[in-house]
């Protein structure tokens, strides 16, 4: 009966310890906070796409993800959430005559500032949780 009390006390102490290495759950999940800068006064509809390697470059725009906001004004912040983590690369165009296409002169940009068709410079690596791009219109 002695040892009942320090095996009793070892068993919480190992169930403790399993619960302090657990901890709480590490998100699976990435989300993206893109900041958009830039946007004109002109109005229309602000596309925002995240794109793999292999879509970046498809035309027309095939992104994976997507967000359309309109009567846009100033900056604007667009979270996509739920991402599988990996490297992506976002794109923006403010589609002013609403078309549902980019046309010359229609203000435009890509993640880190690159050009438009600069995968690798424009590459964001999202990790489990909040990360977050900015994309300048230009």
């Amino acid at each position: 009966m002695a040892n009942l009390p320090a095996l009793a006390r070892c068993v919480l102490a190992a169930g403790m310890i399993v619960s302090t290495a657990q901890g709480a759950p590490a998100p699976l999940a990435a989300s993206l906070r893109v900041t958009v800068e830039g946007v004109t006064p002109a109005g229309g509809t602000l596309r925002v796409g995240v794109y793999d390697e292999a879509t970046f470059p498809v035309l027309p725009d095939t992104p994976l993800f997507k967000r359309e906001i309109g009567k846009i004004a100033g900056n604007v912040v667009v979270t996509f959430e739920r991402l599988p983590p990996g490297t992506y690369a976002v794109k923006a165009v403010q589609d002013v005559n609403n078309d549902g296409r980019w046309e010359m002169g229609e203000p435009s940009g890509v993640s880190n500032g690159v050009a438009r068709d600069n995968y690798d410079g424009a590459a964001v690596v999202l990790q489990p949780g909040v990360n977050m791009a900015t994309v300048r219109l230009r």
